[in-house]
């Protein structure tokens, strides 16, 4: 039950981020006196739809975007430089039909207030309107986690001693192993460890850091206990981690509730930027070997892309997981968590519409800055106005760019079901 209230959590998130996403495009475009004929969220079948002045505001089934259809995306005229025959002149012709069906079925008011009569710098306000809203939804919900909600963070205080383990490390009951060298040592719940073997210990990296590479044979851990220091001998037990091995004494640290100033969220938007900007770099060669994974057989890489259907699971597994006991706050933690997921989504929709690549908002965008400064160019020349750009003659990367999405999409989806990312 748990799992599907994550997923239901994911979908709310889904929902609010593009309903937000094509709000940034809508007041722009209203303020700028485009006319709006649609505002969806979701494709395909209409759920529900209301009709408020010209625009009809709705909901459609398949919740994966959404869109506002505004009257004169693509100029009606060609350019100089358009094809004249042939498969892309097709392509191209049919998108400035499509503006001069709009503008005919309405009257003179919508041809003059249609987008592409819009200066440069108005057409790029209203394409960069969506991502930015994205942006700032991603620092809200940052901020709210980090200084509401907060997080349960690692100390250097034992929080868990494991009473029992076995030869290989493992936490187990006392009639399967015996007693855990911490536990032996006298390492009481509440100690705080100061040094290992003389060397300091001041967060729990450290604490791994120093412990992890132990050589077998007794050691020296430094606790502070009711304002004393304790020197422990403790004998720590090697764990096998793939083909390499730590020690282990069998503490777990203390989880202390952190909140940040809400100051701190622009640093932590930016950092989550930077690593999802990397991400999306190697997004290609990801994509690959997500395939090749799946047709192999191979376990997927953990760092490997996902489709909405590996996120919804990833929002439901967080929801179902059992969280040790030293965690006095479950239900805090797993929202922090759908919060900074939530987070996430939306840096990802920022920068995925900010790729300058039609039909992307950022391929609006760039056509915009071309634009303008081919108008500047003409201008600073003292040449007629070239007038609005011919982006229609870009369709035929239009559809090239909507089918690899597609395609890209289908291969996560359907190593999302068959080949899921194990946590």
């Amino acid at each position: 039950m748990i799992f599907l209230l994550g997923v239901i959590v994911f979908i709310l998130i889904l929902v609010v981020s593009v309903a937000w996403h094509e709000l940034g495009h809508l007041l722009p475009a209203k303020l700028f006196k485009v006319p709006v004929s649609q505002y969806m969220v979701g494709f395909g079948p209409t759920i529900w739809s209301k009709k408020v002045g010209e625009t009809e505001y709705g909901f459609k089934w398949i919740l994966l975007g959404g869109y506002i259809r505004m009257t004169g995306m693509y100029s009606p005229s060609p350019s100089k430089r358009a094809a004249k025959s042939g498969w892309r002149a097709n392509l191209a012709d049919a998108a400035r039909e499509a503006t001069r069906e709009e503008i005919a079925a309405g009257d003179e008011g919508p041809e003059g207030r249609a987008f592409y009569k819009l200066s440069a710098p108005r057409k790029a306000v209203v394409m960069l309107g969506g991502p930015t809203m994205n942006l700032i939804l991603a620092l809200v919900l940052l901020a709210f986690s980090g200084s509401v909600l907060g997080a349960y963070n690692t100390s250097t205080t034992v929080g868990v001693i494991s009473q029992c383990m076995d030869s290989a490390g493992v936490t187990v009951s006392c009639d399967q192993g015996s007693e855990g060298p911490a536990k032996a040592a006298g390492v009481q719940t509440g100690d705080k460890m100061v040094a290992w073997n003389g060397q300091p210990i001041e967060t729990w990296e450290d604490v791994l850091a120093n412990i992890g590479p132990s050589a077998e044979g007794p050691s020296v851990l430094t606790v502070e206990r009711d304002g004393r220091r304790l020197d422990l001998t403790v004998t720590p037990i090697r764990t096998k981690e793939g083909d390499a091995s730590r020690a282990v004494i069998g503490v777990r640290p203390h989880l202390v509730l952190e909140r940040q100033p809400v100051s701190a969220a622009p640093g932590v938007l930016w950092d989550q930027v930077k690593a999802s900007a990397g991400l999306y770099a190697s997004l290609p060669v990801s994509v690959w070997n997500t395939l090749v994974d799946l047709v192999q057989g191979n376990d997927r890489d953990f760092n490997s892309p996902l489709s909405m259907v590996g996120v919804a699971r990833l929002s439901g597994q967080v929801g179902s997981a059992e969280y040790s006991a030293d965690i006095p706050d479950p239900w805090r933690l797993r929202w922090s968590t759908w919060l900074q997921l939530g987070a996430a989504i939306n840096i990802a929709l920022w920068l995925f519409n900010l790729l300058p690549l039609l039909p992307l908002d950022g391929g609006h965008i760039a056509n915009a800055v071309f634009e303008g400064v081919r108008r500047t160019g003409a201008r600073l020349r003292h040449r007629p106005d070239p007038g609005p750009a011919d982006s229609a003659r870009l369709m035929p990367l239009t559809y090239l760019v909507v089918g690899l999405l597609i395609l890209m999409t289908l291969i996560l989806v359907i190593a999302d079901v068959i080949n899921p990312i194990r946590v």
